[in-house]
């Protein structure tokens, strides 16, 4: 991440077949309070990912164009031209090698990883997903966060929930897909501490780097840390309050809910 906006490395095939890693920037365009943030860009969809360690999965082809987002563990990618590159939490690549030779995939130094994928269209070129008859052995069977809701007396409360993986395949274990019209990175300062505010809408906010409290009106508080997400539905009422922790800047992800 470079103060200009958010570093993105590409999977991109070229055209005699080859992939080949290439390089962007998605700028940071705009302020919301002390925060910064890029523009909102297209998305369909968000789901969830659990890799076990001993994930190695030969030359394949992206089955859409999305978004990786490393939220614990990391990952090396070789693709065809022979570049090699590690990828570890808070770091952002996008899969776009639909055809040709593809690239391969490896979890790193054997450890688990868990990522977030957002679906950039409705192109799907091939899908390895099955249904989850039984779980990995030594993987998780669900995530939990938290969901910020706005009450009928026009305060604000926090509900834990679990979501479920519902499918696996040759990268683990996969959660339903939750459709979406868009994303935006934000980058909080350390000092963050702002005051009561409704979600600018419903979205999901994926913690990259640091973390983040929020308080809602009956005193419920909500942490999450680097590689969590909330549910923040309290678009109407007074809304919640949302503070840096432990001094540090955070890095997250506005993904846009329907």
């Amino acid at each position: 991440m470079a103060d200009a906006g958010i570093a993105v490395s590409v999977t991109e095939t070229l055209e005699d077949g080859r992939t080949v890693f290439r390089d962007r920037v998605i700028p940071f365009t705009g302020m919301l309070d002390a925060m910064r943030m890029t523009g909102t860009l297209p998305a369909t969809s968000l789901s969830f990912r659990w890799t076990p360690g001993t994930f190695d999965f030969d030359f394949h082809l992206a089955p859409r164009r999305r978004l990786v987002l490393v939220l614990e563990g990391g990952l090396e990618i070789v693709v065809g031209a022979g570049e090699r590159r590690v990828f570890r939490a808070g770091d952002v690549l996008e899969i776009a090698d639909g055809w040709g030779q593809g690239h391969r995939s490896r979890a790193l130094d054997g450890q688990p990883f868990r990522s977030a994928f957002i679906a950039l269209d409705d192109e799907v070129h091939l899908d390895r997903r099955t249904s989850l008859d039984a779980s990995i052995e030594g993987g998780p069977s669900d995530l939990r966060y938290p969901r910020n809701v706005a009450t009928a007396d026009g305060g604000s409360t926090t509900v834990w929930e679990r979501m479920p993986y519902r499918y696996g395949g040759p990268e683990g274990l996969v959660t339903e897909e939750i459709p979406l019209s868009g994303f935006q990175f934000v980058l909080a300062p350390a000092t963050l501490d702002y005051d009561w505010h409704t979600a600018p809408q419903r979205q999901a906010v994926i913690v990259l780097t640091g973390g983040l409290e929020t308080e809602t009106t009956d005193g419920s508080l909500a942490r999450v840390e680097s590689g969590g997400f909330l549910f923040g539905e309290d678009t109407t009422g007074r809304g919640h309050r949302t503070r840096a922790v432990e001094g540090k800047p955070r890095l997250s992800v506005f993904a846009h809910r329907h």
